[in-house]
């Protein structure tokens, strides 16, 4: 009996962890912060006069693909502590595999009796776009900071750890492609290997 409630314990906490990293990939926050990051911020509302959008032509078209990141984890948080999508508009910011994996944990996590409070750190970039063809495409890299995000029991709101084993910065990738003419993120991939 200990040893399948160690399991269970186990793979719950697993499973808290596989959650809380599927919803932490970019809030923009960064996990460090250095000149780097400050460029790849926008500097004005105005980008046609900021000194980005005079060195890169692409760099409207990435602050919108960062806006639409920044509102899926906005809405991600909102659901991971919640326990459920209700309420959010995460159907305006992912589709197809991101969404349902991102529904799928918040759903593993609710059954587990587990919520997230707080909300990741992040620091996104556009690593790949390409505006051509019937469906422009890109790919957003982020180091995804799980500090600040804590798995908690749903029940006494005690703070769960995460596995040891779990990296608290790690690479996530999203992938993302214009729909309905505006940018949606598709798929996520997580790279707990490559730490940041």
């Amino acid at each position: 009996m200990t040893t399948t409630r160690h399991h269970h314990t186990r793979t719950t906490r697993l499973r808290a962890a596989a959650a809380a990293t599927a919803a932490v990939a970019t809030l923009t926050a960064g996990c460090t912060t250095d000149a780097k990051n400050d460029k790849a911020a926008p500097a004005s509302s105005n980008p046609s006069t900021s000194p980005t959008a005079l060195t890169d032509p692409q760099a409207a078209d990435k602050a919108r693909l960062l806006a639409t990141y920044d509102g899926f984890w906005a809405e991600s948080v909102k659901a991971y502590e919640a326990g459920s999508e209700n309420g959010t508009k995460l159907v305006n910011y992912a589709a197809g595999d991101a969404l349902n994996q991102t529904l799928t944990d918040i759903a593993n996590m609710q059954r587990a009796g587990t919520a997230m409070k707080g909300a990741p750190g992040h620091r996104a970039e556009v690593s790949a776009l390409s505006m051509s063809g019937d469906r422009p495409s890109a790919t957003i890299s982020d180091c995804f900071d799980l500090s600040t995000w804590k798995i908690i029991d749903r029940a006494s709101g005690q703070v769960k750890p995460f596995p040891t084993e779990q990296p608290m910065h790690y690479i996530t990738e999203f992938n993302a492609e214009i729909q309905g003419g505006q940018w949606m993120l598709t798929k996520f991939t997580r790279h707990g290997d490559r730490t940041c």
